[in-house]
């Protein structure tokens, strides 16, 4: 009989347990937080960042290009001197030419074979890239691949001789500026990075630190100094003649025969806002090296 009272009792108590709990449960029921509300506030951009599309396009002398750039953004100084280093550069509109814009799109479409499998796949490694760039930092856009032997000729006052750069790679570093009316300053300035990376200190915000770089030559008598409203199209391509840097930068028939290659910089988005989101701009102590 003493066990029995004992069984009913733990029956007893676990009822009163289970009841107990599912009261509980039904007043108080499991919440879960949505993801939607989440406390974390999403990643911005900084207030001076500045967002480029660029794309690489190969064109003819047929494609009338220069009949839809605007060269005379430029003084006629810088333009001579880009002209005899074999280079042409200008400006579109808001709107690029219908057929920039097909060919874009047919580039991207680019057919390749995979070795593993045999197949035919379609590669878009041509197609429009973004680069996201802050206020007077440099950024860097390589132009063509790596070459194991650039030979640059001797200058036209013969005070530099022939040179041949090992490893040379040509790139332009683009340095942008955020004016608070929507338009941006762009400063573009070819470069030819060259032999083995080397450890350097470099400064950057108030700091120093070890970067590994290369050799550069610099051509800061070339650079293109241009204001962009959003939408326009910054265009850089070699002259018809080829020679100087542009026959390094843009040689002729690298890709398809008859055809060079342009390097199109299109201003996609800025942040900078004067009007509504004044922001101080302070200077580092230290700025990134070259």
């Amino acid at each position: 009989m003493v066990r029995l009272a004992n069984h009913r009792f733990a029956v007893g108590a676990s009822l009163a347990v289970a009841l107990l709990l599912s009261a509980f449960c039904a007043c108080s029921p499991w919440s879960v937080a949505s993801i939607d509300q989440s406390l974390l506030k999403p990643p911005r951009m900084s207030p001076d960042s500045v967002v480029l599309e660029l794309a690489f396009l190969d064109v003819s002398e047929q494609d009338e290009l220069w009949g839809e750039v605007d060269e005379q953004i430029l003084p006629v100084d810088l333009r001579r001197k880009l002209t005899q280093q074999g280079l042409r550069t200008g400006v579109t509109g808001v709107q690029l030419p219908g057929w920039i814009i097909d060919r874009l799109e047919q580039q991207k479409k680019t057919i390749e074979i995979d070795e593993q499998t045999g197949s035919a796949v379609v590669g878009d490694q041509d197609g429009p890239r973004r680069l996201q760039c802050r206020s007077d930092h440099p950024r860097e856009i390589d132009i063509g691949p790596v070459r194991k032997e650039l030979v640059l000729a001797a200058d036209a006052t013969e005070q530099q001789p022939e040179r041949t750069l090992k490893d040379a790679l040509c790139r332009l570093s683009v340095v942008s500026q955020a004016q608070g009316d929507g338009r941006v300053h762009l400063k573009l300035t070819p470069e030819i990075a060259h032999g083995p990376p080397r450890h350097r200190w470099v400064g950057g915000d108030g700091s120093f630190r070890i970067h590994l770089s290369q050799d550069h030559e610099r051509y800061d008598d070339l650079t293109i100094s241009a204001v962009l409203s959003p939408g326009q199209t910054f265009v850089l391509a070699g002259t018809q003649e080829v020679h100087g840097l542009g026959q390094h930068f843009f040689p002729e028939g690298e890709r398809l025969p008859n055809h060079r290659r342009i390097l199109l910089l299109r201003l996609a988005q800025t942040q900078l806002d004067d009007l509504f989101n004044p922001q101080p701009m302070f200077t580092p102590i230290a700025t990134e090296g070259q």
